[in-house]
């Protein structure tokens, strides 16, 4: 495989590794909301995974361009396009605008998900401090587990 193809394929191959990270993201989005904890753990691994994949021909892709001395960044990707001619550039620029595309729609998937973890969170918070607040002012029983005796109550049992 020439330099060229194998180049392609990596693109190809990120392309469809931002298109397997965003059905990823879409059900970790349903385990959200759902509140799917266990299915969220399955998929913190495959997720983990794909990033790092995605690093990796993030890398590739970057380390290629400036190979031929373009830029690693779009500018360079948008030089190497404009190199070719044709249908061939045709196709390229489709593959290039998609991978673009999924990148952005992983993005906001992620920033979605993201808010929801805050909100969750937020309001799990919210429990917890009305919970202890409650348990504080209804403490029936201190840390030795006696019955905890405020002012001005009497002792179950006494007269």
């Amino acid at each position: 495989m020439t330099d060229h193809s194998v180049f392609v394929a990596g693109l190809r191959a990120e392309r469809d590794a931002f298109g397997a990270l965003c059905r990823l993201l879409e059900s970790e989005q349903t385990c959200l909301v759902r509140s799917d904890i266990e299915g969220l753990l399955q998929l913190t691994g495959a997720k983990s995974e794909r990033v790092d994949r995605l690093i990796e021909l993030a890398r590739q892709r970057a380390d290629h361009l400036e190979s031929v001395g373009l830029s690693g960044g779009s500018n360079g990707m948008g030089d190497w396009l404009a190199a070719h001619a044709g249908a061939q550039r045709v196709e390229l620029t489709q593959l290039w605008d998609e991978l673009v595309r999924l990148a952005s729609d992983a993005r906001t998937l992620n920033e979605i998900n993201g808010k929801l973890i805050t909100t969750r969170l937020s309001h799990n918070q919210a429990a917890l401090s009305a919970l202890q607040l409650s348990a504080r002012a209804q403490n029936i029983y201190g840390p030795d587990g006696q019955a905890a005796v405020s002012a001005g109550q009497r002792e179950l049992g006494s007269a």
